[in-house]
């Protein structure tokens, strides 16, 4: 099996799994109860929130734990603004999760207005500036983007909001670049932050959201009060835990990777260039992580594509799990794609875990499939 589908989600470290297993069965306490086992939960709690913290370059009073990066994305969307009214701006080819809560702020009266993307997927600085206004209230832009790895520039993006939008607080969804890069939301000049567990091999159903202490939150869950009564709810030990830990792991490896991730990435583009016509490569190398390889291929149906390598032991996909199950051509169509593309559109990625081989193999088999696609078309 060769599993290329990592910016959905990843396989779980082992030292994760055997973390997980301790405060599921052993250490399972409710961290709000006063004996002392559960004390020991509760301080578990408290050193992960540290080791979050320190990754992100925060305070650990800035971190609150959440059971999704989409759960981050919308408690730092929906619940930090004071003003009723005023403009917000989104980055075009946000996910899902952004792009539901901004068309949930336009419903509350908000005006929203899509920030204009590269052919990559990174935002359109130049563009971006002519949208900011004295009655900004709200910027969102992702710190990579989920369909092509594109890295945008947050600290050039920070630095136009304080100037033209002074008033307006930032928020940057940093789930597909906590883990790749190294982030210090000090230096980023951010107000939110949002990351995810599962995206750098830890469990699925925990996140975490940087919130500068100036930016007071609502309440998103009610309940006992947990996460400074932010989202109450009885915390997720097990997952925080190995959180934590899968955040220590990946960068202890992170730079260690990137030779040869650049190298097995321009391995397999020029495969794909040499042997496919017809074929976009929307992650620009330079200007795209080397994890990400997105492309769009003319005359073939991504998800017809998907299955042949499923059956072939190799898994790739279609763009954000997310969205998968979606007819919405939002995407393809922000990043300028010719319509005769859309719907040829995948995506690879790979993680720490993968073999260097992985992602040229997965290509070798792409291009067989294309080609008995195209040609089983023309019959």
């Amino acid at each position: 099996m060769i599993y290329l589908d990592n910016a959905a989600t990843t396989r779980m470290y082992d030292e994760c799994a055997e973390i997980a297993d301790k405060y599921n069965r052993e250490l399972y306490f409710n961290p709000s109860a006063r004996y002392r086992l559960a004390l020991k939960a509760e301080e578990a709690v408290k050193k992960a929130r540290a080791v979050i913290a320190a990754k992100l370059g925060a305070d650990e009073g800035e971190i609150y734990f959440t059971a999704s990066g989409s759960e981050a994305d919308n408690i730092a969307l929906l619940c930090s603004l004071r003003r009723k009214s005023g403009r917000a701006i989104v980055g075009a080819a946000e996910h899902s999760a952004v792009y539901q809560c901004a068309c949930e702020l336009e419903r509350r009266g908000y005006e929203v207005v899509f920030a204009p993307v590269t052919r990559c997927g990174a935002v359109d600085i130049a563009a971006f500036s002519m949208l900011l206004t004295a009655d900004t209230v709200l910027v969102s832009i992702m710190h990579v983007c989920n369909e092509t790895g594109a890295v945008n520039d947050l600290k050039a993006i920070t630095s136009l909001v304080r100037k033209k939008s002074p008033r307006a607080l930032v928020h940057s969804d940093g789930v597909q670049a906590f883990g790749k890069l190294p982030v210090n939301v000090r230096a980023l000049d951010v107000d939110l932050y949002s990351v995810s567990g599962h995206k750098i091999h830890a469990p699925k159903g925990v996140g975490a959201l940087y919130a500068k202490k100036s930016v007071h939150l609502s309440p998103f869950v009610f309940g006992g009060g947990q996460e400074k009564g932010v989202r109450s709810a009885t915390e997720n030990v097990a997952g925080i835990c190995a959180f934590a830990k899968a955040a220590e792991i990946i960068y202890s490896r992170v730079d260690g990777c990137a030779e040869g991730t650049e190298k097995g990435r321009a391995a397999a583009e020029e495969y794909l260039k040499e042997n496919i016509d017809d074929i976009v490569i929307i992650s620009e190398r330079g200007k795209c992580l080397d994890t990400f390889l997105s492309l769009a291929v003319k005359g073939v149906r991504g998800e017809v594509l998907v299955h042949v390598l499923d059956d072939m032991g190799i898994m790739i996909g279609t763009g954000s799990a997310c969205s998968s199950h979606s007819s919405n051509k939002r995407i393809p169509k922000v990043l300028g794609l010719d319509e005769e593309y859309w719907d040829g559109m995948l995506r690879l990625s790979i993680s720490d875990l993968n073999d260097r081989s992985d992602l040229l193999e997965g290509c070798k088999a792409l291009v067989d499939a294309i080609k008995a696609e195209r040609k089983y078309a023309k019959k």
